[in-house]
């Protein structure tokens, strides 16, 4: 048996704690990079990756503090907590040791603020999580300097391999990352006749205090009657609009008019957004204004992208479309590995109406099967072509959606809606006490009343859009209290996971909530 009393024991799990630790620590910024860069995409689905991502994570985290409680732990070194803690309070190799220390208080930052990443803005994640890169390196400094194997050759190999591999995925992020999305502009601008280039107006500034990026129609094509696609560039170089499939953005119009609308593409391109729009022709006028207005070089303001119709982790999946609702659709095909097992159900009335058809069928020949109804005569047969063990996720008409729902159990079925579900019979409204958690401020909000409206009433600003519960853009994060889910967002399970709601139109089950920034 061990005898934990004998230093050489200590010394032991000091020792492999601490290569394994720089090993998972190496491996979960590679990953991390790996990640960020897309170069994973073929691996599996952005959700899997990140799992594992978080799972890496942890061990090295583990291994930190494995190494310090043995340290401590261990007579012979005589080490304190604080000499463990604090940088510069050991006297034995204090530039050594502060290294190490430093390297660890920028690992627990970049951990603690991953698990709580659904409550920081995305801009301050972002900063924050490049401590990572912070840590690997002090680490490796701090590895060098006290490392008690340094010279032997297993050791000096390992760090070879460890340094080598950050250095060059770094670089491979610098690279990937900061390709100019100038000379696809100029290209797709070449395509278009002189008469459809419309003269820009002047540049504003993409760091707009709303959050706002202002970018460029860089493509303009028609891939289906009455459907336009549209790439939209920052103007902005710098800014990188990271998404996931199934992702949509608010843009805002010339006409004063705001409207939402579903990625589509491939979601490894983070330096532009691709969008399709139908021209409904109906009295909104958001559709009709953009077929009408948006050339090739006009300039417009959007919000960032917002993640409501997430695809989760999953071994066997059935994607169901029908007409315009194929955009968010079409980037989750591009976000699967090739080795991920799926189909596709494309619904229509006719093909010329059917945007990216020809492009899906001859991409995926033996996955997709296509239902037009002004060729076979009549609706698809849903309860024949449903895939009763797949996880099924769905965008299309509200005839559609409302027919899924009661032929796929919810657990399998993941939707997202244009126009939001009438749930107000489902809970009966009641005046409640609403805090807005970061200053404290509360306000009473009646039955009559939104918590939207009362809490912009308290002068808290916040991004709202459709403001009927669809598109997403007003989320909070719940801090007390059980709010009632009255929004068409996501799933209601998916938002009680999260922690969230949509002040627009849900309110709660209790007489208080207490909210704060998503």
């Amino acid at each position: 048996m061990l005898d934990f009393s004998e230093p050489s024991v200590w010394w032991f799990v000091t020792r492999s704690s601490a290569i394994v630790g720089w090993v998972f620590l190496t491996l979960s910024v590679l990953w991390g990079i790996l990640l960020k860069t897309r170069i994973l995409r073929g691996a599996d689905n952005p959700e899997w990756l990140k799992v594992v991502h978080r799972f890496i994570s942890g061990l090295a985290m583990l291994m930190v503090l494995t190494h310090m409680v043995s340290l401590y732990l261990d007579s012979f070194i005589e080490f304190t907590v604080a000499d463990l803690l604090i940088p510069f309070s050991s006297e034995f190799e204090p530039w050594g040791v502060a290294l190490g220390i430093i390297g660890m208080w920028a690992m627990v930052l970049v951990w603690l603020t991953s698990m709580a990443m659904q409550w920081i803005p995305q801009p301050v994640w972002k900063a924050i999580h490049f401590a990572s890169y912070v840590s690997v390196f002090a680490v490796a400094l701090h590895s060098g300097m006290v490392g008690t194997d340094v010279g032997t050759p297993w050791y000096t190999a390992l760090s070879v391999v460890l340094i080598t591999a950050a250095t060059f995925a770094g670089i491979i992020r610098v690279i990937l990352t900061r390709r100019s999305p100038a000379a696809a502009t100029k290209a797709s601008q070449a395509t278009e006749s002189p008469a459809e280039v419309s003269t820009p107006r002047p540049s504003v500034n993409s760091s707009d205090p709303t959050g706002r990026i202002t970018c460029r129609v860089a493509t303009r094509r028609q891939p289906a009657t009455d459907v336009v696609e549209l790439t939209l560039t920052p103007i902005d170089q710098d800014v990188e609009m990271e998404w996931e499939a199934g992702a949509h953005i608010t843009v805002h119009l010339g006409n004063g008019l705001e409207r939402q609308y579903s990625l589509t593409g491939d979601p490894a391109d983070s330096r532009s957004l691709t969008i399709a729009v139908l021209n409904t022709h109906g009295p909104g006028g958001g559709s009709q204004w953009i077929h009408e207005h948006l050339r090739v070089g006009t300039e417009l303001d959007i919000d960032p992208p917002i993640q409501a119709f997430a695809l989760k982790p999953a071994h066997r999946y059935q994607f169901v479309a029908s007409g315009i609702g194929i955009t968010p659709i079409r980037a989750m095909l591009a976000s699967l590995p090739a080795t991920r097992d799926w189909q596709l159900l494309y619904l229509g009335r006719e093909r010329d109406q059917m945007a990216y058809l020809d492009q899906l069928e001859a991409d995926y020949p033996s996955k997709v099967t296509v239902w037009v109804s002004g060729e076979r005569g009549g609706r698809a047969p849903l309860d024949e072509l449903l895939d009763s063990k797949a996880q099924i996720y769905a965008c299309g008409s509200e005839g559609l959606l409302n027919t899924l729902e009661h032929e796929v159990d919810s657990s399998r079925l993941h939707v997202e809606r244009f126009i939001p579900v009438d749930r107000s019979g489902e809970h009966t409204s009641h005046a409640l006490s609403v805090e807005w958690e970061p200053t404290g401020q509360q306000v009473e909000v009646g039955p009559d009343q939104t918590i939207l409206d009362g809490l912009e009433s308290l002068g808290v600003d916040l991004m709202a859009s459709c403001r009927r519960g669809v598109c997403g853009s007003c989320e909070l994060s719940v801090v007390k209290g059980a709010p009632a889910h009255l929004d068409s967002v996501m799933a209601d399970e998916d938002k009680d996971e999260l922690g969230i709601m949509y002040p627009c139109v849900s309110r709660a089950s209790t007489d208080y909530l207490t909210v704060s920034p998503s």
